[in-house]
């Protein structure tokens, strides 16, 4: 199993008794071509490393990188919508969103 091996590792916490319904099963196919993805990206940039050379002979930061960085806040936003049984979508909520609402009705 890759790093990356997005499926098996949420196959492996999925209860025995239970399947993915469609569009968990939808994600996690998106989530596998993403994560092949990211592995391909990360390939080129070890071997074309972090500088380049701009059109002017410059060093410059190889833009695989924020190829990368999209790529992993896309796989992760895709991640996110993946339900585990006995998950609540409310434990999904980002600690963020719920200060501000907490804030909003004066809990915080």
């Amino acid at each position: 199993m890759t790093e990356l091996d997005v499926r098996a590792r949420f196959d492996a916490a999925l209860p025995d008794e239970y399947e993915w319904d469609e569009r968990e099963a939808t994600l996690l196919a998106i989530a596998e071509r993403q994560s092949a993805h990211i592995e391909q990206l990360e390939a080129l940039l070890e071997a074309q490393g972090l500088s380049v050379k701009g059109s002017t002979g410059q060093n410059r930061l190889n833009p695989l990188v924020a190829e990368l960085r999209l790529q992993y806040a896309a796989l992760s936003r895709t991640v996110e919508g993946i339900r585990l049984p006995g998950e609540s979508p409310e434990e999904k909520k980002s600690p963020r969103h719920q200060r501000a609402a907490a804030r909003r009705w004066g809990a915080a």
